[in-house]
């Protein structure tokens, strides 16, 4: 069996090249890795498993095909019409500055109105694959394709990777199997519609399956496999969880003392977010605090503002700013980084964020977790972009409503719920334990990338029958 590989963004590179998959494919099958990353430390590490390594070209697409995709992108934004989809609304809407910008963002707004039902949703849909085709930038994908004859082409992440799709829909239109990883928990309700055509769907639980189903009824349960994810099995594998004296002595904190894990998010999306690790800082140090706890706060490597590195640099005591080891040409973690993040998660204190999949990551650890509903003290942030909207998020709000996080509605609330977290940390843990099992249906078990590989072995050897 042949299996071509698909990395066209570089969290991807953790969830299968740096996790068991790779290994596993390499015993049952040859392997062709067709990449747009192009580190050193990946090309050594995946050498030894694949057949060959081949880079992915970046190729623009005709303006045709782009801005037809854009207004279907649109009106699957205005049907859908989540809580994520509205911030995304507000903010286009604000950046639309002069005339003209403002003229083609009610053109552009008119139109995904107009087109936003699902009949209109799958002719769209069929029509952008149509011109996808006929207006591809290059045919070499066509005879790399005739060449590898692969039986199965895996793209990594469905997302976030646009280098990837025609690749797939060439690949597709030849007849070979396609199959996918919905990335992300949160991408089928805050991100683009699929457009790439796929024979398979592998995802991270059984809700995510369903919900994929119920947003294109046009595919059926068994293109669909649940897996889990790869990029928790790390936090399952003793080998890459660091003594807690040589985290400490790596972050240069007192090992004797708790810390308090501080998440930031993307700074264009939580803006003012400076404001809150300040607070943090007054509450961890009020002096009946016995032990008086350490904050470490990590910082989101796609987008930190300029007032929370001003922080980083006051070298305030008890509070560090650990580099994140992560390659930023490439936005991918170091092999290196799973160690200290895993690592972060299992020795800290309790953790803060304002929602995000780091609360998850915190609640399989069972670790008290902190989420921010609120604003920051002293901003007046337009109502798109306000903080508390993130914990009504349709992804999220089942796990603000889950007893397993507390969330902080002022800052008299985030006082205490330190203090609680701290003093307390089993308080919420039946409701960690309860919402974490229902969710991730048992693949908290650090298995997650042999399953996957598991399953496109699966799907490779059938294609590879039916050829036959």
């Amino acid at each position: 069996m042949h299996i071509l590989l698909l990395v066209a963004r570089g969290e991807a590179v953790r969830n299968f090249l740096y996790s068991d998959t790779l290994p596993v494919l390499a015993q049952n099958a040859r392997v062709t890795l067709l990449s747009l990353v192009d580190h050193g430390e990946v090309i050594d590490r995946v050498r030894p498993y694949v057949e060959r390594i081949l880079p992915l070209p970046e190729c623009p697409e005709h303006p045709l095909t782009t801005y037809f995709r854009t207004v279907a992108h649109n009106a699957h934004f205005r049907w859908l019409w989540s809580a994520a989809v509205q911030y995304y609304w507000g903010l286009h809407d604000a950046r639309a500055k002069t005339p003209r910008q403002k003229f083609n963002r009610l053109l552009l707004k008119a139109l995904a109105r107009t087109f936003a039902n699902r009949p209109s949703l799958r002719l769209l849909t069929r029509i952008d694959r149509a011109l996808s085709w006929y207006l591809r930038p290059t045919r070499q994908f066509d005879a790399l394709f005739q060449e590898l004859q692969p039986d199965l082409v895996f793209n990594c992440s469905h997302i976030h990777g646009p280098q990837a799709d025609l690749p797939v829909r060439v690949a597709h239109r030849l007849g070979i199997p396609t199959a996918t990883f919905v990335f992300s928990w949160d991408n089928l309700t805050s991100r683009s519609r699929i457009f790439a055509p796929y024979h398979y769907y592998l995802m991270w639980n059984q809700g995510m399956k369903e919900q994929l189903l119920a947003l294109y009824p046009e595919l059926k349960p068994e293109q669909v496999f649940v897996t889990g994810t790869p990029q928790f099995d790390y936090h399952f594998k003793p080998e890459f969880c660091l003594p807690r004296g040589e985290l400490c002595a790596r972050l240069g904190i007192d090992p004797a003392r708790p810390f308090v894990l501080y998440t930031t998010g993307l700074d264009t999306d939580f803006l003012d977010e400076h404001k809150f690790i300040e607070a943090v800082i007054r509450f961890i140090r009020e002096p009946d605090l016995d032990p008086q706890p350490q904050l470490v706060v990590r910082t989101y490597v796609k987008g930190t503002s300029p007032e929370v590195r001003a922080l980083a640099r006051q070298d305030l005591p008890g509070v560090v700013f650990p580099p994140v080891l992560w390659d930023e040409q490439w936005m991918m973690p170091l092999y290196e980084d799973l160690s200290i993040y895993t690592s972060l998660l299992h020795h800290c204190a309790l953790g803060i964020n304002a929602a995000s999949t780091v609360s998850l990551e915190l609640m399989m650890l069972d670790k008290p977790v902190i989420n921010l509903g609120m604003e920051p003290p002293g901003s007046r942030l337009p109502h798109y972009a306000r903080f508390s909207r993130h914990v009504e998020y349709e992804h999220y709000r089942p796990v603000a409503q889950s007893g397993g996080v507390m969330v902080a509605r002022s800052l008299d609330d985030l006082r205490a719920m330190i203090r609680r977290g701290l003093t307390d940390p089993a308080a919420d843990s039946p409701a960690r334990k309860a919402f974490i099992q229902q969710m991730m249906n048992g693949t908290l078990d650090g298995n997650s990338g042999q399953r996957v590989a598991e399953r496109l072995l699966r799907l490779a050897n059938q294609s590879d029958k039916d050829r036959s």
